[in-house]
């Protein structure tokens, strides 16, 4: 499950970078970035700044098969799952 602070961010990020009159309270995790009018370029703008904010890496074909809110939150969860480091023995 993704953290609300993480959560809330990363919709109002998508509500800033959408033209759809929308709010928060609108974004579930099956709106699709066609109902928040956003195209493959900005999610990919995104992607880009949350790897570099939570230090993670998000995988191309991932990233492709991302339709909904709901996805991109699974892709980035697994990301940091994938990114842990590791616990010293």
């Amino acid at each position: 499950m993704v953290d609300p602070a993480l959560r809330s961010q990363v919709i109002q990020r998508l509500l800033a970078a959408s033209d759809a009159n929308l709010t928060a309270a609108d974004v579930h995790d099956a709106t699709s970035f066609r109902d928040l009018d956003l195209n493959s370029l900005i999610l990919v703008m995104l992607a880009a700044e949350l790897e570099s904010e939570l230090g993670i890496d998000i995988d191309d074909d991932d990233l492709i098969r991302v339709q909904t809110v709901g996805d991109l939150f699974k892709v980035i969860e697994s990301s940091k799952k994938l990114n842990r480091p590791r616990d010293a023995i």
